[in-house]
């Protein structure tokens, strides 16, 4: 395969996802996409190979706009890969619960225990998954002294927008009536710390690093962090994330706190608006889905993060309702293709209706949706957009034959048939593997790393023990 020139380059695919004229997606035959520096210059019928350009052709491929994946927490999947697996109810782990009793404490033990290189090993590892998956923007959530996160990206080439947490009353574990226990934190000094990060990383809107704004939840931020976020996102041209009705503790919170719902707090805090990415949303009430569609806001949907609680959140509710909807991965696996098959699946079996959350609607969400939260250059391949550009090869047996390229690729394409990935017109995936770091050893690395958080969190109570066999 030949390198990518970093200017000029011709890619011709078997099939390429293009804009519909009804605003959706469709699969184009035998076009070949012309990039210039960092954008898309133009898509021609036929292979057409100006002089000068670097030609990829990839006869058995679906050439797409890379997945913009619009609700993520980075050092989750690696840290907790096995241990949110069948959990259940009558456990001390539940998905009400999940958030306050396992997944904020594990991970402030995190960054307590693991040395620098050690959370840098962990976050390589995620970005290195994300890419594989096709994956070439993504929205994160981390903890604003999690650094790392930005330098994986920029090392392997992801490009990435990154909100970082703030709080007024973080949650510490869970007290002995069940509910979240919420601690009065320093808002100021959370707040500042993003600031610092943006000063530090943002990129500004062309580049491949932004830094935003991450309210954790509308339990966990008051009234004012929550306007002066607001405040700041206009001010700054940013954008902000939020874990909005994620489970019914945060909904009987919020009620008790400001006698309304979740999402009527956002929006009398001045903050629900078309730069608001809503994750979640798994208990919002109809009324509720109205004043997100109204205000332009966006919804991230992670349908497997529930699922595997056995709590059903449906895509279709969402779509049907006009809301703007993308795909998330949220904390546990990244893979972009189980989330959409996860997204499509619960949407049927809810409805009871087959031809709910079809292929294209679900691939339309998962890159030109996604992407008009962020940046309206991203998601789409057309003139002007940015040349971040995924194919996938449809070659295998689990994909052959195809009739129809969109649904085989959502319903039977997995990770590992993610070929080639450009971000910024750069080839940051070639023949599956990431050219930018040894693969092996990055799995290696994180995998010791995570072993001293687990010992830790084990010794903390975090955790319960496993037996171990000496080796």
């Amino acid at each position: 395969m030949p390198r990518m020139s970093p200017r000029r380059s011709a890619i011709t695919a078997r099939w390429t996802l293009l804009p519909s004229a009804t605003g959706g997606v469709r699969a184009a035959e035998d076009v070949t996409v012309l990039v210039e520096g960092n954008l898309v210059r133009e898509v021609v019928a036929g292979r057409v190979v100006p002089e000068g350009c670097a030609h990829l052709d990839l006869p058995d491929a679906l050439l797409l706009p890379g997945f913009v994946n619009l609700h993520n927490h980075a050092i989750n999947g690696p840290v907790f890969r096995g241990i949110v697996d069948d959990v259940g109810a009558a456990g001390t782990v539940s998905a009400d619960n999940i958030v306050y009793s396992l997944l904020l404490p594990l991970g402030d033990l995190a960054g307590t225990v693991l040395a620098p290189e050690q959370l840098a090993a962990v976050y390589r590892l995620a970005v290195l998954e994300l890419l594989r998956s096709g994956t070439t923007s993504v929205l994160d959530m981390p903890r604003a002294q999690h650094r790392w996160l930005l330098d994986a990206a920029v090392e392997l080439g992801l490009r990435v927008f990154a909100a970082p947490y703030v709080f007024s009353t973080p949650a510490r574990g869970v007290g002995a009536d069940g509910r979240p226990a919420y601690e009065t934190g320093d808002e100021d000094a959370s707040l500042a710390a993003v600031l610092e990060l943006a000063e530090a990383y943002d990129q500004g809107r062309d580049g491949s690093v932004r830094v935003g704004f991450g309210p954790h939840a509308t339990d966990t931020c008051s009234p004012a962090l929550l306007r002066r976020i607001a405040a700041l996102v206009e001010e700054r041209d940013s954008f902000a994330s939020i874990h909005v009705a994620q489970s019914r503790h945060e909904v009987e919170v919020v009620r008790e706190r400001h006698g309304c719902r979740p999402v009527e707090y956002l929006d009398r805090a001045g903050l629900l608006g078309p730069r608001l990415v809503l994750a979640h949303g798994v208990y919002l009430e109809d009324a509720e889905l109205d004043l997100v569609r109204e205000a332009g806001a966006t919804v991230a949907h992670c349908p497997l993060t529930f699922a595997r609680s056995g709590v059903t959140v449906a895509f279709d509710r969402f779509h049907r309702a006009g809301v703007r909807t993308g795909i998330g991965t949220d904390a546990y696996s990244f893979d972009h293709f189980g989330e959409l098959r996860a997204a499509g699946f619960v949407s049927k079996l809810t409805s009871g209706d087959g031809g709910r959350a079809d292929a294209a609607t679900l691939l339309t969400a998962a890159t030109a949706t996604g992407g008009a939260a962020l940046d309206p250059r991203l998601g789409r391949i057309a003139p002007g957009c940015l040349a971040d550009l995924v194919a996938v090869d449809l070659s295998g047996p689990h994909v052959q034959p195809v009739r129809d390229p969109l649904r085989n690729l959502v319903w039977n394409a997995r990770p590992s048939d993610v070929d080639v990935v450009l971000v910024d017109g750069r080839l940051v995936v070639e023949r599956g593997r990431c050219v930018a770091v040894d693969e092996d050893h990055v799995v290696a690395e994180a995998a010791d790393a995570v072993a001293v958080l687990w010992r830790a969190a084990e010794a903390a109570g975090i955790l319960p023990p496993i037996e171990r066999t000496a080796g």
